[in-house]
């Protein structure tokens, strides 16, 4: 009989891939089938089994492509949530380049997608060390994360290249795309039409560079090296 809880992407055939599809193809199909069991049984009880028989892969091809579960979930929520596409920073002023920025990580970690795997990783984190590893090596990431690119560039061209990078970018994550985030995740929010989110994170954006050059100019003034 049917598990009632069991994900709907799962295969009716057998394990097994044609020979003519494309690694790219399978990893994608193996994230999809992840994500899935993840949000369905939770990293506990997700097993390489399961991924395999909900992608429809074999047990073998499955870990030619990640030799253990951890470094599975480890490439899926790096690929969907940490992998960012990139987004337009094109703009005549810096204000400008960070609200394009914001705007476009806002809708791709907002979507319904990203939400509920956000979801199953909340609840997972605080039992699974494996999930809680997965997250720091991920935040790890540095340069990789789009904020720390933007921000890196902008503290070089103002002529501040000493910066704590990632505590500037935890700022600004929380000013803006965290607190819709935590809106979308606990369902407490009001819900805000597109209009309403620009203008949350465009006036979010300008409080962080103002914030940032007023901090600037207080050191400047104290003689300081000029680091927030």
């Amino acid at each position: 009989m049917h598990d009632e809880h069991e994900p709907r992407c799962c295969s009716s055939r057998g394990p097994g891939r044609p020979p003519e599809m494309e690694e790219c193809e399978r990893r994608e199909r193996i994230m999809t089938a992840a994500c899935k069991i993840l949000q369905a049984h939770g990293y506990h009880a997700a097993s390489m089994d399961k991924v395999a028989q909900c992608s429809g892969m074999s047990k073998r091809t499955l870990y030619q492509l990640y030799p253990s579960k951890q470094d599975l979930f480890l490439s899926l929520i790096g690929s969907r949530l940490f992998c960012t596409p990139s987004f337009s920073e094109k703009s005549s002023t810096p204000e400008g380049g960070l609200t394009s920025l914001l705007l476009g990580m806002t809708k791709w970690l907002l979507s319904p997608d990203k939400i509920e795997l956000i979801r199953a990783i909340i609840a997972e984190t605080p039992e699974a060390k494996d999930i809680s590893d997965i997250m720091l090596n991920l935040k790890k990431g540095g340069d990789s994360n789009a904020f720390n690119r933007w921000l890196r560039h902008y503290c070089i061209e103002s002529g501040h290249p000493d910066e704590d990078i990632t505590l500037l970018g935890r700022h600004l994550f929380g000013m803006t795309i965290g607190e819709l985030m935590l809106n979308a995740l606990t369902g407490t929010g009001e819900d805000m039409a597109p209009e309403m989110i620009e203008r949350f994170v465009a006036s979010g954006a300008r409080l962080f560079l103002a914030g940032l050059a007023a901090e600037w100019e207080r050191h400047a003034a104290n003689g300081g090296s000029g680091q927030a």
